[in-house]
């Protein structure tokens, strides 16, 4: 690190050290100058890397740009360094009692206990998270859900919408001027296994699809038993699932799922501009 980029740190010492923990975890060692001595270059990473006298330079305010805008943000990068930094399955990973935590995206101790309290919560790891020192180890949904947004299951590129709904014909009004209008207004694809040619058996098929899908939609009217197994799966997945039904339907549903957010609509088009209005506002793009 040169010293023009050494004094251009500041407070963010503690985001270029996630910068280097994650780059090295991808098999690049930065070399760090000061941003006017550099000029931009884009890689396939998607970071912009600053492109100067010897390759893998980069400027130091466009490693910290790179740091995670959001929340959810923050958890998904953190939760892919837990796994590969996992060698074997139950492998204990340490977790210390400093401030700092490149390792989590983290800048004290209160934002590590938040992260690994918010990991436990959604079933991704096991261990203790009521103290520091500690250890903590991925469970099966930790390591499914890292492998899936390493593949991009979660980000920008995946536009696939799975749909979970009664095939009855006199809901087709409801798919086709309802919830799938709905879902393609927000720029996402919606897909129902009985729409979609395959020669495979239909619940491989439907299984492979809710896997490939970012979240999806499931419509109750009629509460088939098979849109409250495909919900399931999919939030066994740790995916979003959004839950709709016609008005003179919600009374039926099931104890487990009534808790659950639901969306009630009486028309196609009230329908689709209430799917549309939630996506909006709970799937991050």
């Amino acid at each position: 690190m040169t010293g023009p980029a050494l004094s251009a740190i500041g407070e963010n010492g503690w985001k270029l050290a996630a910068y280097v923990l994650e780059q090295n975890r991808l098999g690049t060692t930065p070399t760090f100058y000061s941003s006017q001595q550099t000029l931009t270059k884009p890689t396939l990473t998607g970071h912009s890397f600053q492109e100067d006298a010897s390759a893998g330079s980069v400027g130091v305010d466009t490693a910290i740009e790179t740091f995670p805008k959001t929340v959810p943000e923050r958890l998904d990068r953190a939760l892919i360094n837990l796994a590969a930094v996992t060698k074997h399955l139950g492998q204990q990973i340490k977790i210390g009692s400093e401030g700092v935590n490149p390792l989590l995206f983290a800048q004290n101790s209160g934002e590590v206990f938040f992260i690994i309290e918010q990991f436990a919560q959604e079933g991704n790891i096991k261990g203790k998270t009521t103290s520091l020192p500690t250890e903590i180890s991925l469970t099966a949904k930790g390591l499914n859900r890292a492998a899936d947004l390493q593949r991009g299951l979660f980000g920008p590129l995946n536009k696939q919408v799975f749909v979970a709904m009664s095939f009855d014909n006199s809901l087709d009004d409801v798919w086709t001027d309802g919830l799938k209008l709905g879902i393609e207004d927000c720029g996402y694809t919606a897909i129902r296994v009985d729409r979609k040619e395959h020669n495979e058996d239909i619940n491989d098929f439907m299984i492979a699809e809710i896997r490939k899908s970012k979240f999806m939609v499931a419509d109750f009217t009629d509460h088939k038993h098979g849109v409250y197994f495909e919900a399931g799966m999919m939030m066994g997945l740790g995916r979003p699932v959004i839950f709709t039904c016609r008005e003179d339907q919600l009374g039926k549903a099931h104890f487990d799922t009534r808790q659950y957010s639901h969306i009630i609509w009486n028309t196609p088009e009230e329908l689709r501009e209430k799917l549309k209005r939630r996506i909006q506002a709970t799937i991050a793009p």
